[in-house]
C-alpha cells in the first residue's frame, strides 16, 4: 500500500471516529438558487426540475461531487461541480455547464435549425434510459422521469499494467439520450480520475434527408438517392467559479509560437484576455486557452494559480453561415449573465435579453467578473454506405486539462 492510500486510509478513519461522512446530498446544493443563477423569477429557471447530486469516489481516493438534470431545451446540465484529488479536499471548479446550442445545416439549405432552443433535448425528446440502452458495465439512475448512464472504465491499456497505482487513471462517464426527429443525440461528460474533464456530444439515428444533386449528397448504394451531406455545430457553455470565488478568476490565451528557422523549435506566447470577446482556434500554433482563479494557489510561495487548460486539439473544421455570426469563432468569453443561455435564438426562451451570442459579446470589462466561457466545434455528416440506414456515431468532444492543481511534480528538485 503507497503513502497516499495509507493517508486517505487514515483520513476516513478520522471522521469515522467522529460520525461524519460525506455525502451527496450534505455536500452538494441542488436547489433552483445552485444553477448558478440569481432571479427565480425567470420562468425557464423556476420551471426547471430540481436537481441530482451525485458523487463518485475512486479507489485512488479522488472524488467528483456535482448536481444533474435534464433541462427542457440543453439536455443534461451539470452544476455545482468539484473535484478532489486523493487525499485532499474537494474544490468548485464549475457553476453549471451544458450545450447551448446545436446547429444542424443540409448543405442544400440556406438556414440552419437550431436544435437546442427549437424542439431542445429535454421533456419528451429526452429518452429516460434502461439497462438495454446503456452500455455493458453501465448503471442507470432515474429521477422523476429523467435518466442517465453512469459508467466507469479503466484508461490503463497493457502497455501501462504494470504502472504504480498512483500512476494509473480511470474516467467515470455520464451519458444522456435524446431523440429529435430521426436523429438521436447522446450527450456525454467524461470525469477522469486525474481532474481531467472531457465534454462530447454523439450524433446518430437514420438518414432522412435525400438528393439527386451530386454537389450537396454522398452516394450509399446504388438503389436509392444520394444522402444529403451536412455541417453540424456543437457549442457548450461553462461557467467557471474555480475556488468557489467566480469574480477572481482569468483567461489567458496561449500560442505555441514556430522558432524562425528551427521547425522543432517553439516558443510560448500568452496574453490576457481582459474583455468579451470571439476568439479563433489557431491550429499552427496549437493555441489553447488557461482559466485560472488569481488567488487559489497548489501551495505557500506558489506564484501559478489553479485552472484548467481548454485544449481544442480535436477541432479541425470550421462552421460557415451566413445568418449566424458568431458560429463563425471557435471560443468567446462573456460576463455570466442569468438570462444569456443559449448561443442562438436566445430571445424565444427569454423575451428581455439579447438573441445570440453576437449581442452578448460586446466588449465589456470581465476583470474582476464571474466569466461564462463559449466554445464551439464543427463536424461534418457525409454519408457513406456504412451509414445506411443506420448513421455511424459522429463524435465531437475537447478536453479540460487542470493545470497547476498540484504544489510538486516529480521533476521538481527536493528541497531540504
Amino acid at each position: 500500500m503507497n503513502r497516499i492510500h495509507v493517508f486517505y486510509c487514515l483520513y476516513m478513519a478520522v471522521l469515522l471516529l467522529f460520525g461524519w461522512m460525506p455525502s451527496p446530498s450534505m455536500a452538494m446544493n441542488c436547489d433552483v438558487s445552485a444553477y448558478g443563477q440569481a432571479d427565480e423569477s425567470i420562468e425557464s429557471i423556476s420551471s426547471q426540475p430540481k436537481a441530482t447530486p451525485f458523487s463518485h469516489y475512486f479507489d485512488s481516493g479522488a472524488q467528483w461531487n456535482f448536481c444533474w438534470h435534464i433541462d427542457q431545451h440543453a439536455g443534461l446540465t451539470l452544476t455545482n461541480v468539484h473535484y478532489g484529488p486523493p487525499a485532499e479536499p474537494a474544490t468548485k471548479v464549475l457553476d453549471s455547464a451544458s450545450l447551448a446550442q446545436i446547429l444542424f445545416k443540409y448543405d442544400q439549405d440556406v438556414a440552419a435549425e437550431h436544435v437546442i432552443t427549437s424542439t431542445g433535448l429535454g421533456e419528451s425528446n429526452h429518452i429516460a434510459p434502461e439497462p438495454s440502452h446503456c452500455a455493458e458495465g453501465s448503471s442507470v439512475i432515474n429521477e422523476n422521469g429523467q435518466g442517465i448512464c453512469t459508467k466507469v472504465r479503466d484508461l490503463n491499456t497493457l502497455t501501462t499494467v504494470r504502472r504504480s497505482k498512483t500512476l494509473r487513471r480511470h474516467e467515470l462517464s455520464l451519458h444522456a439520450f435524446s431523440s429529435v426527429g430521426t436523429k438521436t443525440f447522446e450527450q456525454v461528460w467524461r470525469f477522469s480520475e486525474d481532474g481531467q474533464i472531457e465534454p462530447a456530444v454523439r450524433l446518430s439515428g437514420n438518414l432522412d434527408r435525400f438528393t439527386n444533386n451530386a454537389q450537396y449528397g454522398s452516394a450509399i448504394a446504388t438503389d436509392v438517392p444520394l444522402a444529403s451531406n451536412a455541417a453540424l455545430l456543437f457549442t457548450w457553455r461553462l461557467d467557471f467559479n474555480i475556488g468557489g470565488t467566480p469574480a477572481n478568476d482569468v483567461v489567458e490565451q496561449f500560442d505555441f509560437v514556430s522558432h524562425i528557422t528551427n521547425v522543432v523549435r517553439r516558443s510560448i506566447s500568452k496574453r490576457k484576455l481582459s474583455s468579451e470577446s470571439f476568439n479563433n482556434v489557431e491550429r499552427t500554433q496549437f493555441r489553447g486557452w488557461l482559466i485560472r482563479d488569481t488567488e487559489l494557489s497548489a501551495g505557500i510561495g506558489r506564484t501559478t494559480r489553479m485552472g484548467y487548460y481548454l485544449d481544442p486539439q480535436s477541432s479541425g473544421f470550421d462552421f460557415v453561415s451566413r445568418h449566424n455570426n458568431w458560429a463563425g469563432f471557435d471560443f468567446s468569453v462573456t460576463r455570466a449573465e442569468v438570462c444569456e443561455r443559449f448561443a442562438s435564438n436566445n430571445s424565444v426562451v427569454n423575451v428581455e435579453c439579447g438573441n445570440s451570442l453576437d449581442q452578448f459579446v460586446n466588449g465589456e470589462s470581465i476583470t474582476g467578473e464571474d466569466i461564462v466561457v463559449w466554445f464551439s466545434l464543427a463536424r461534418q455528416l457525409l454519408p457513406k454506405a456504412e451509414d445506411y440506414p443506420v448513421i455511424t456515431a459522429r463524435e465531437g468532444s475537447f478536453k479540460l486539462i487542470p493545470f497547476d492543481w498540484s504544489a510538486s511534480t516529480p521533476f521538481t528538485p527536493l528541497t531540504e
